[in-house]
């Protein structure tokens, strides 16, 4: 089989046969072996590829997915790709130049998947579509409630100096306090993305372009290399930066051993895999703050864009925690209520005047969003939350522009 000509076929992976036959295809014609590269090791270790995999032959039973896990996939896979040895199916890889992924993936053009996916757009060239978008994150400080209580933390640090003073909480205790992952390569890309809260501005990558020295000091890569800098130096994270301790680090936070890292989301359910495997049940115990970068106590809001809810199903519930005409109030609102992500403040009109909404979090019906905001501190209920359907919303905004 070329490479990845089994991109259209592994569909099936998604869609049942009905729609196979639908978009031209035949599921009886769906035969061999399928090679998946994937980042996503820990899905073997737990055994959720095995299962994914034998439900896939089951429902093709002439055909064989084989996954191939590479730890390393953004340091190890170019190698590969270069060699022209990467499989039939991958995950994309973020440092291959869009411009180039017609050298080396095919289209998946026509796909029913293209009419119900978000952010198509992310992996489409000259209208070509390569690649799926499989979860959308929100990058924050992930951290270990158990070990924050173990260290006599209360709260979560707000401002730079907080964090640092949190450091030194950690560290007493005996808990490292932030891992950077260096030695594994990949984890200091994050560092990229705080870029773009030093610049207060997310096409800051844009503007870097026409900036005659971008990584000087002053500039906010330079200062966020200055930030990261500082962190090693007051001992804040872990002392060896040659080894690849990934694997080790997702355990050690779900156990309360590491304090926190900055990564995304996804990292989360990673920490608790590993942690069940030791009996351990973080779940509760792992939560996300917004990364302060510098003393003013409103940097850093866990904010996601102002059209998030728009993307959201319109099945899902979300929860209004504020509402003004004032966004200020409601960004100090936020700051108070300690929420973790996501948060979106939208924006809509009433009554001639402009006002400002804060929703909180997404679930899947509205005892789930009853559950969730009993469990939320004293402070964030002060306004009285609001569960609202997400389709109500979007009909009302779209309504209004």
């Amino acid at each position: 089989m070329n490479s990845l000509t089994a991109v259209a076929l592994a569909a099936g992976l998604a869609l049942p046969g009905a729609s196979l036959h639908a978009q031209g295809f035949d599921p009886d014609k769906v035969k061999g072996t399928i090679t998946f590269y994937t980042h996503f090791s820990q899905f073997v270790d737990d055994g959720r590829w095995d299962v994914w995999t034998e439900a896939f032959s089951a429902a093709y039973p002439g055909a064989e997915v084989e996954v191939v896990p590479v730890s390393g996939y953004r340091k190890d896979m170019p190698t590969r790709i270069a060699s022209g040895d990467y499989g039939d199916v991958l995950n994309v890889l973020d440092n291959l130049p869009p411009g180039d992924y017609e050298k080396f993936y095919l289209p998946m053009n026509g796909m029913d998947m293209a009419e119900h996916h978000q952010f198509v757009d992310r992996y489409t060239v000259d209208g070509n579509v390569y690649g799926f978008v499989y979860g959308v994150n929100a990058e924050a400080m992930v951290y270990n409630k158990a070990a924050f209580e173990r260290a006599g933390i209360e709260g979560i640090p707000t401002t730079r100096t907080e964090l640092f003073e949190v450091c030194e909480k950690l560290k007493a205790a005996d808990i490292t306090p932030l891992a950077i992952n260096m030695g594994a390569g990949w984890p200091m890309q994050q560092w990229d993305k705080a870029a773009l809260l030093f610049a207060d501005d997310g096409d800051y990558y844009q503007a870097m372009l026409d900036e005659p020295a971008p990584y000087s000091v002053g500039k906010p890569y330079g200062d966020t290399f200055r930030y990261v800098r500082d962190l090693f130096e007051a001992g804040c994270t872990e002392r060896d930066y040659t080894a690849n301790n990934w694997d080790q680090s997702r355990s050690l936070l779900g156990i309360g051993e590491i304090g926190m890292w900055f990564l995304a989301n996804w990292s989360i359910p990673q920490a608790i895999g590993q942690a069940e495997l030791l009996g351990i049940d973080a779940g509760p115990d792992l939560g996300m703050f917004p990364l302060p970068i510098d003393d003013d106590e409103r940097s850093g809001l866990p904010l996601e864009s102002s059209t998030w809810i728009l993307l959201q199903e319109p099945e899902r519930f979300t929860v209004q925690m504020s509402a003004s005409t004032d966004r200020a109030s409601v960004e100090n609102f936020l700051q108070r209520a300690e929420l973790d992500a996501p948060n979106s403040i939208f924006a809509f009109d009433r009554d001639g005047a402009t006002w400002y909404a804060l929703v909180h979090g997404l679930y899947a019906s509205i005892d789930e969003a009853r559950e969730a905001v009993e469990r939320m501190p004293a402070q964030a209920q002060s306004n009285q939350p609001w569960i609202r359907a997400v389709g109500r919303i979007q009909a009302v905004l779209k309504e209004q522009n």
